[in-house]
This record gives C-alpha cells, sequence and structure tokens, in this order.
C-alpha cells in the first residue's frame, strides 16, 4: 500500500459520488488499513468516490486513529460477483 500526502490521496481518489446508494452488500467485509490492522467495511464509515464499471473506490477512517484513512477498491470474480476489497493507498495526517 502506497502512504501518500493528503493532496496525493485526495487525487487519487478521485471525483465524490454525491448521490446515495446502498452499498451494505460490502458490509462486514474485511481491508487492510493504513494503521496494519484488518478492519470490517460499514456502509456508514466510507465515503464513496468515483467508480470505473462494476468498480467502487471508497475512503474509510481508521478505526484506531481518526487522523488516518484507506483508499479500498472493490475487486469483483466475473465482472459483477464482489470478491473483496483492495487497499490502494493510506494517509496519515499529523493533526
Amino acid at each position: 500500500m502506497k502512504i501518500l500526502t493528503k493532496q496525493e490521496f485526495m487525487k487519487a481518489a478521485g471525483n465524490p459520488i454525491t448521490h446515495n446508494r446502498d452499498f451494505s452488500l460490502y458490509d462486514g467485509a474485511p481491508y487492510e488499513c493504513v494503521c496494519g490492522a484488518t478492519h470490517t467495511f460499514s456502509q456508514f464509515s466510507g465515503q464513496h468516490f468515483g467508480s470505473s464499471g462494476a468498480s467502487a473506490k471508497f475512503i474509510v477512517q481508521c478505526l484506531n486513529n481518526q487522523n488516518s484513512a484507506t483508499l479500498i477498491v472493490t475487486k469483483n470474480k466475473f465482472i459483477i460477483l464482489f470478491d473483496k476489497f483492495i487497499s490502494l493507498a493510506g494517509c496519515v495526517s499529523n493533526k
């Protein structure tokens, strides 16, 4: 996983999606966090960003450090069946 500055991180995320969608399909799926732990996804804990095809990107805040976030993307089987999350990048703010 790449560690990026806040500006690089937001650029990698792309454009936020403002309309609400149901992401409950992904609830409970594990992902590797920038803190090194494995957390589980909740549709209410992530912000949805630009998607391409059947893939979706999310920024999720670390459960152990509120100044850290991870950019994750969905990985699918047979184009439409959700398989797992892939952690693309992390950002740790020094607030």
